[in-house]
């Protein structure tokens, strides 16, 4: 059965023209515990996802929240943190964390994408995709992988994967022990993508790979969340989770049968895999990954609440193991 998902991005065709809305970065997609939104508390019906205004601060309390910046890009905060949202175009997303600790994951940046984390006196800019840590208290960022360019009012610094730096100093990045700074947010930030990885499969699967362009959070209402769809290829996510296009998705999960025809063996699938749930799939470790196509750009979904997208195409990073 075909999942129905509502795609929006700044592309969008005609059809789909009655639920466009604008695109831009704050959307509030998953939380869990006590949030607050301007002072106010946070409830998500399945129907109605609030955005993080500009000048608006978002804060957990005793719980976590998710929250989408551009295609691709997940801010996710820990228990008794904040961030304010300066800017949020696609074209340029700049927030700023207030308190606690907060975790980037950045699975596609485009060339028109610009994402900025402001802490304390220091600005942190995102170079590549990754995985990048955000302490408020300990005024320290830490990029898990990718590359950033974190500056201040005298000197910048440039800090690449398994680097750290505290942002009220002299910006001198060091090394730190990736697995033993595994904390409860990044736990949590892996399950999420676990989550989001079935709502990927169920979108994908149920669209048509033409007529899209750019990357975008699609709507998958049978698991009430928006998720991340290239447009095309697969892109590996820092937890090690494909995200797949509609494209790759029915190359990844159809068995590949051989027949004789003629003078050599044809490679045919059962003419009821395209069609079949997915169900059968319980855990990210059941996934069929591809050897080839694994270029991600942007693009498109269709029918739920509705969705947002981005810009122009990008290649997509190596995959990574868990």
């Amino acid at each position: 059965m075909r999942a129905a998902a509502i795609l929006l991005s700044l592309a969008v065709p005609a059809c789909w023209a009655q639920a466009v809305i604008s695109a831009r970065s704050g959307m509030v997609n998953f939380v869990e515990g006590t949030v607050q939104l301007a002072g106010q508390p946070v409830k998500l019906d399945g129907a109605i996802f609030p955005e993080v205004k500009i000048g608006q601060v978002f804060s957990t309390q005793a719980g976590h929240a998710e929250i989408l910046l551009t295609p691709g890009v997940f801010l996710r905060l820990d228990r008794h943190s904040s961030f304010r949202m300066i800017s949020n175009k696609l074209t340029d997303t700049k927030v700023e964390i207030l308190s606690g600790s907060v975790l980037l994951e950045a699975n596609e940046i485009l060339k028109d994408n610009h994402i900025a984390v402001k802490m304390g006196d220091a600005e942190t800019v995102l170079l590549k995709t990754g995985l990048y840590h955000f302490n408020a208290a300990a005024g320290q960022v830490r990029t898990f992988t990718g590359k950033a360019q974190v500056s201040n009012a005298s000197t910048s610094a440039e800090l690449k994967g398994g680097r750290t730096l505290l942002v009220g100093s002299s910006l001198t990045p060091d090394k730190f022990n990736k697995k033993k700074s595994k904390d409860e947010l990044y736990a949590w930030s892996a399950q999420r993508d676990t989550r989001l990885e079935l709502a990927n499969i169920s979108v994908a699967r149920g669209m048509s790979s033409s007529g899209f362009s750019n990357s975008l959070w699609a709507w998958a209402p049978g698991l009430g969340m928006y998720t991340f769809l290239p447009r095309s290829g697969y892109i590996y996510s820092p937890f090690g989770i494909p995200w797949y296009s509609p494209a790759t998705v029915w190359v990844a999960f159809q068995p590949l049968n051989t027949e004789y025809q003629g003078n050599g063996l044809a490679a045919n699938s059962p003419s009821n895999s395209a069609s079949s749930g997915i169900g059968q799939q319980s855990s990210a470790a059941s996934i069929a990954r591809t050897s080839t196509d694994r270029s991600g750009s942007l693009g498109p979904s269709s029918s739920g609440p509705s969705s947002f997208g981005g810009a122009t195409a990008a290649a997509a990073p190596a995959p990574r193991g868990r």
